[in-house]
C-alpha cells in the first residue's frame, strides 16, 4: 500500500544571518504544493533533520512555533485523506489551509472557487453519487480539453466565469477546429463547458448567463454516409468459416454480439445467469442494460447458429477487450472479403460544420457497436416491426430505431417500389378476373 505524503517544512533561505520565512512543501499525486506558514525563524534555532524548531527550555516561542508546524502538518493529511486521497487541486488545498477546514463546502460558500477547481470538484461529487463510470469519465475527458484551452487562452487561474460568452465561444470553436476535431466530439465539449456554467450559476458562484440560449452548439449538416452492418447471409458464412485460436474467439463474441442486440457493455460480459427457457420451451437472454438499467429479453432461436454458438462456450461470452475486439473483427472480416465499398461522411466542428466524404471497405469499418445495428437491421429486414424490435435493443422511440437501423435510401426506395408493383400487379390481376366473369 503506497504510503501517505508527508509535509515537509524547509527554511526560505538556510544560509541566512537573519531570520527568514518557514515554507512547507507538500507533494502529492503528481502535485507541489508550496505555502507559507507565516513564520520566521533564525537558521542557528532550526533543527534540519526534523525539520521543526529546536525545542529550547528558555525560548517559549519556539515551542509555540513547533506546534503550529504540527497542527499544520495534520490538517494537510486531513485534507489529504479527507479528498480520496489527495484528488484535490493545489489552488482549493491552499484554500482549505487557510481556512483551517478540510472541507471545500467553506469556500465554495463564499463564491470565490476557481473555475477549474469548481470543475475538480463536480467530478468529485459525481463519484460520490455513484454516478455511471461512462458519465462522470465523459465529464472528465473533456474538463481536461477545456483545461489546455484555458492554458493556451492564457491561463487556468484567469479563465472566470464572466470569460464565458458568445466571442468566447467562438474563440473556443476556432481552437477545437484547429484540432480537426470531429463535429460530435466538438460538440460534447461546448456542452460540457455549459453544463459545469450552469451548475456553478445554480450553486450561486456566479451569476453569467451569457452562455445560455439557442445555438450554443454546431448544427449538424444532413449528410449521412452508409450505416455498417453485416446481413445474415454475411454472419451465416462467418458462422461456418473454419477458424481456430484468436481469429476463431473473435468470430464467436461478433455472433454472440449480433445474436442478441445488446451494447459491449452487455454482451462482454454474459453468464449462465443471464439464459433460461420460457414453460414453452423457448430460451431466452434476460440482463438489465447497464447503461439504462431497463429491463431485456431477446429470444435466442432467431439466428440458427446463435445457440451453438453459446454452447460451444457454455452460455459465457470469452473475455477480450473492445479494443482487441475491434482489432480483430477488422482482419476477420478482411479474411472473409467483406471488400463492398462503404461511403463514409465525416463532419468537422467549425463555424459551420465541415463534411469530408471517402469509400472505404467494410471490413475497414467494422467494430464491436456492428453487433447492436446488425441484430436490429437483420430482424426488420426479416419483417419484424420496429415496436417488435424496441424492447430487445432498448430504443425509446420507434424514431430513434429507425434512425439507427441500416436502412439507407436505396434500400428504402426499392421497398416502396417493390410494394407499388405488388399492389399493382395485384390490381391487374383482379381487373382480369373480373373481366373472365363478365364474359361468362
Amino acid at each position: 500500500m503506497a504510503k501517505l505524503p508527508v509535509p515537509k517544512f524547509n527554511l526560505r533561505r538556510a544560509s541566512a544571518k537573519s531570520p527568514t520565512l518557514i515554507s512547507l512543501v507538500y507533494r502529492y499525486r503528481g502535485h507541489r504544493l508550496v505555502y507559507s506558514t507565516g513564520h520566521s525563524i533564525h537558521p542557528k534555532d532550526w533543527n534540519f533533520k526534523t525539520q521543526r524548531p529546536i525545542e529550547q527550555t528558555k525560548r517559549p516561542e519556539l515551542f509555540i512555533i513547533k506546534r503550529s508546524l504540527d497542527n499544520l502538518a495534520t490538517l494537510c493529511t486531513s485534507i489529504y485523506l479527507n479528498h480520496d486521497n489527495g484528488d484535490i487541486t493545489p489552488s482549493i488545498f491552499k484554500e482549505l489551509i487557510n481556512n483551517g477546514t478540510t472541507s471545500v463546502a467553506l469556500y465554495q460558500s463564499k463564491g470565490t472557487m476557481p473555475f477549474f477547481d469548481f470543475i475538480t470538484r463536480e467530478i468529485e461529487e459525481m463519484k460520490a453519487a455513484n454516478m455511471k463510470r461512462g458519465s462522470w469519465k465523459m465529464f472528465q475527458v473533456h474538463s481536461r480539453i477545456l483545461r489546455e484551452f484555458a492554458e493556451q487562452r492564457g491561463g487556468q487561474e484567469v479563465f472566470t466565469y464572466e470569460d464565458v460568452d458568445w466571442n468566447l465561444r467562438l474563440e473556443l470553436i476556432d481552437w477545437l477546429t484547429n484540432r480537426n476535431v470531429k463535429l460530435e466530439y466538438g460538440n460534447k465539449t461546448l456542452k460540457t463547458l455549459r453544463q459545469f456554467l450552469e451548475r456553478a450559476r445554480r450553486k450561486k458562484l456566479h451569476t453569467n448567463t451569457e452562455y445560455q440560449g439557442s445555438g450554443w452548439i454546431v448544427s449538424q449538416k444532413k449528410a449521412k454516409g452508409d450505416i455498417v452492418t453485416l446481413t445474415t447471409k454475411e454472419l451465416d458464412t462467418l458462422a461456418r468459416m473454419p477458424l481456430t485460436g484468436f481469429l476463431a474467439k473473435i468470430r464467436d463474441i461478433l455472433l454472440i454480439g449480433s445474436g442478441t442486440g445488446q451494447r459491449f457493455s452487455d454482451f462482454s460480459v454474459y453468464t449462465p445467469s443471464n439464459f433460461y427457457a420460457t414453460s414453452s420451451g423457448i430460451p431466452l437472454l434476460s440482463l438489465i442494460s447497464k447503461k439504462t438499467d431497463t429491463p431485456t429479453k431477446v429470444p435466442l432461436n432467431i439466428f440458427p447458429w446463435l445457440i451453438s454458438v453459446l454452447e460451444r462456450h457454455n452460455y459465457t461470452t470469452p473475455k477480450m477487450s473492445m479494443q482487441k475486439l475491434n482489432d480483430g473483427l477488422k482482419v476477420l472480416c478482411k479474411l472473409a472479403n467483406l471488400n463492398d465499398e462503404v461511403l463514409v461522411i465525416e463532419q468537422y466542428i467549425g463555424r459551420k460544420a465541415r463534411v469530408t466524404k471517402r469509400y472505404a471497405k467494410k471490413h475497414e469499418l467494422v467494430s464491436s457497436h456492428i453487433c447492436r445495428r446488425s441484430f436490429a437491421t437483420n430482424l426488420y429486414r426479416m419483417g419484424y416491426r420496429l415496436s417488435q424490435i424496441m424492447p430487445m435493443t432498448g430504443h425509446a422511440t420507434e424514431a430513434q430505431l429507425r434512425q439507427y437501423i441500416g436502412i439507407d435510401d436505396e434500400q428504402n426506395a426499392e421497398e416502396i417500389g417493390l410494394m407499388v408493383r405488388q399492389q399493382r400487379n395485384s390490381e391487374v390481376l383482379q381487373k382480369r378476373t373480373v373481366l373472365r366473369v363478365v364474359g361468362k
